[in-house]
């Protein structure tokens, strides 16, 4: 019997020691993760390291063996670095491993890290590519659970490739006592929502009202990471490439640590996730390209308009005054985002935040604002008072449908009784 005690304590101290050895070990090793898949020939990764180093990235078709890889990497401690592998075939799993060293002559390895390009865009040609986007569910005393449920049983009888949500889901920072129960109980109840979407894959762009603002000391981004896990990365922003289009999701909030102000200057992506949006559409082979983000990085905390707004601070680069500011405001940094989206020949910007339709184009990109996919009216009114002069405002609550093919996008306002409330189409150019 003291046999059997003493060899179990044994074990048990033998256990403990190799848990925490591991994580010792891990806690001093460096991250390797997916950024996005671009292009049907390009992966990017991310590459996080707790000390400086030098490294590179080996990669093949099949576990194990590692036919190419990178040239040398720098690593600087607690600085990401993006790197972009390129050359690859079409739809095909690829395995990825980082050799890594902090200054001896023999190089570890990391774990092994698998993603999959995406299709050519000559195998997409003959298909039609389905996803839906919502906004600002809120469910709150101005929502209908009513409509916002069957707004959800549209999509998930659409049957899309994803749900795009861009944000003001959870509404935790105007909860007036922000206790753990509350916090919870709005996670507990918006996933309890989206389990009517019937394991349609859901995506999620960050709002203002979603608990993680960057100039605010509350944050609930672990609460998100424990309830909706596959919809939460060590960052808030995310691309990927699904058939014949490019989608990208960015964050105005982590990134913006000053309360805003009426220069509007203090809305920033922040350099590295600018950085990253640059590349992602500089590599892409997409012929449309999506960008989704909740509100754009212009003027005070409400940061309300369309196109008319669009001009001014990071997103198109003028002062208040009309004057060009973003040489002096973002130095080094380039060009403002709207000319990039330009450049780059972004198909359509949607974006949410102000609860209503409005379609409007501004140098070939489509601005498109969504309305709530459950609110009971026909709420128009606030588009005058928002800023919007120009552009189609269609009344009514519901969802966006995208359906791609080979050189057309078509752009189905869906109201939540299933009526289509507008259609447009976006051609390539």
């Amino acid at each position: 019997m003291m046999r059997w005690f003493i060899s179990r304590r044994t074990l048990l101290l033998a256990t403990f020691f190799s848990f925490f050895g591991l994580r010792s070990q891990a806690a001093t090793s460096p991250t390797l993760k997916l950024a996005s898949i671009p292009s049907s020939s390009a992966v990017i990764l991310n590459v996080l390291s707790p000390s400086n180093g030098t490294g590179y990235i080996e990669y093949g078709t099949k576990l194990g063996i590692y036919s190419n890889k990178t040239a040398s990497i720098i690593f600087t401690k607690g600085v990401q670095k993006t790197i972009t592998i390129s050359g690859l075939k079409p739809d095909t799993k690829m395995y990825f491993r980082l050799r890594y060293s902090y200054g001896s002559k023999s190089f570890s390895t990391s774990g092994v890290l698998v993603a999959t390009t995406a299709l050519s865009s000559k195998t997409v040609n003959s298909k039609e590519y389905v996803f839906a986007i919502q906004a600002d569910p809120h469910m709150d005393e101005n929502s209908s659970e009513e409509v916002y449920i069957k707004t959800l049983d549209q999509v998930a009888n659409l049957k899309p490739s994803f749900l795009m949500d861009l944000g003001d889901i959870f509404m935790v920072d105007k909860l007036s006592n922000k206790s753990e129960a509350n916090i919870r109980a709005r996670f507990e109840l918006m996933k309890k929502y989206y389990e009517r979407l019937q394991g349609v894959p859901l995506k999620i762009t960050l709002g203002n009202h979603d608990g993680e603002l960057g100039y605010s000391a509350f944050n609930t981004k672990k609460y998100r990471a424990e309830y909706f896990p596959e919809q939460t990365a060590s960052v808030s922003y995310f691309a990927f490439t699904e058939e014949n289009s490019l989608h990208v999701s960015l964050d105005p909030f982590t990134y913006t640590t000053e309360n805003p102000k009426v220069d509007g200057w203090q809305w920033t992506l922040g350099k590295v996730q600018y950085d990253w949006l640059k590349q992602v559409l500089e590599t892409s082979q997409a012929p449309f390209k999506f960008i989704y983000i909740h509100h754009l990085l212009v003027g005070d905390p409400q940061s309300r308009g369309g196109v008319e707004i669009a001009s001014f601070n990071e997103w198109g680069g003028k002062n208040k005054d009309g004057s060009y500011g973003f040489d002096q405001m973002r130095p080094g940094w380039g060009r403002p985002i709207h000319q990039l989206l330009t450049e780059h020949k972004v198909s359509a910007v949607f974006k949410g935040h102000d609860h209503l339709y409005v379609k409007q184009e501004l140098d070939g990109i489509v601005y498109q604002t969504l309305p709530q996919p459950s609110h009971p009216g026909d709420k128009i009114n606030s588009g005058i008072e928002y800023g919007y002069l120009s552009g189609k405002t269609v009344g009514g609550s519901g969802f966006i449908k995208v359906t791609t093919s080979e050189k057309l996008a078509r752009v189905d306002f869906i109201l939540y009784d299933g009526k289509v409330g507008d259609s447009y189409n976006i051609s390539l150019t």
